[in-house]
């Protein structure tokens, strides 16, 4: 396991200077993207950054909880006053000394939550996010000076990019199963210690690791009826076809008053009705 985190670590930090991301000014948490009309950009609209797919869901959670947090701490606010955007680090490093440490000990919060990352943050990775925050920490002490620079600075929005880049190098060898030394070239079988809990994968597109029951609600496939006679390719039988013709089983009733099917019967007169006659007549 420690040869793959040392690997994703690699790879992460190449991935900040390939991209060259600005991992103190750029917002971890949002970002703006296109929105076309009559294929031409008419405008953009601000959203949140979507999570990598592959994440455990203990993963997804933390990098979103750190995106957002420092976001807060470093850009929540805007003032028309001021041109650049800042956070609750700045209003709480106002206060002399008392505010430093109470910075100090947010920004520390912050590493400690993403250290419980699945499998744990790299010792390289942890040591530059401490190192943030000392220096952040530092800069603070500077009367006035220090509290402008620690607007600039932003200790906590550095670390969420570290985490960041981290986390999407492992989802990508979460997916492929293993991942590649970019400098060596030698391939590494991902332990499971790194994917989380059993049944807590790609929790983005609700895929699991575990088994599950096929839906109910999904008809069966029904394969069509063929004609018995075949010409050229097979086809469908009309559904007419399809219907066996129902035979009636019921016996034909007996006519009334007996005798031969088919033969007429008269029925018997009443005698009263001869007996008017004779009196009419």
């Amino acid at each position: 396991m420690n040869v793959a985190i040392k690997i994703l670590e690699k790879k992460a930090l190449k991935k900040l200077g390939k991209d060259k991301t600005n991992t103190n000014s750029e917002n971890p948490y949002l970002e703006k993207v296109p929105v076309y009309k009559n294929g031409k950009v008419a405008k953009y609209k601000t959203q949140e950054r979507p999570i990598p797919q592959g994440l455990s869901k203990n993963d997804a959670n933390i990098l979103r909880k750190i995106r957002r947090r420092a976001y807060r701490w470093d850009m929540g606010f805007s003032c028309c006053c001021i041109p650049i955007r800042f956070g609750w680090s700045a209003i709480i490093g106002l206060i002399p000394v008392i505010g430093d440490f109470a910075d100090f000990l947010m920004a520390l919060a912050l590493i400690k939550k993403a250290s419980k990352v699945d499998g744990g943050l790299p010792k390289r990775l942890y040591g530059m996010m401490f190192t943030n925050i000392m220096l952040d920490l530092a800069i603070g002490f500077i009367p006035l000076i220090g509290d402008i620079a620690d607007v600039f600075y932003r200790a906590n929005t550095k670390n969420a990019w570290l985490l960041d880049a981290f986390l999407t190098e492992k989802a990508k060898a979460l997916q492929a199963g293993v991942v590649q030394d970019p400098e060596t070239g030698s391939i590494v079988e991902m332990p499971d210690e790194l994917a989380g809990a059993e049944g807590d994968r790609d929790v983005e597109t609700g895929v699991t690791r575990t088994g599950t029951m096929p839906s109910l609600a999904t008809p069966a496939a029904v394969t069509p009826a063929r004609s018995g006679r075949q010409t050229g390719d097979m086809t469908a039988a009309p559904q007419s076809a399809l219907v066996a013709p129902v035979r009636n089983l019921t016996p034909p009733r007996a006519p009334i008053g007996g005798g031969l099917p088919g033969r007429q019967i008269t029925p018997k007169q009443d005698p009263r009705d001869n007996r008017g006659k004779a009196g009419r007549r």
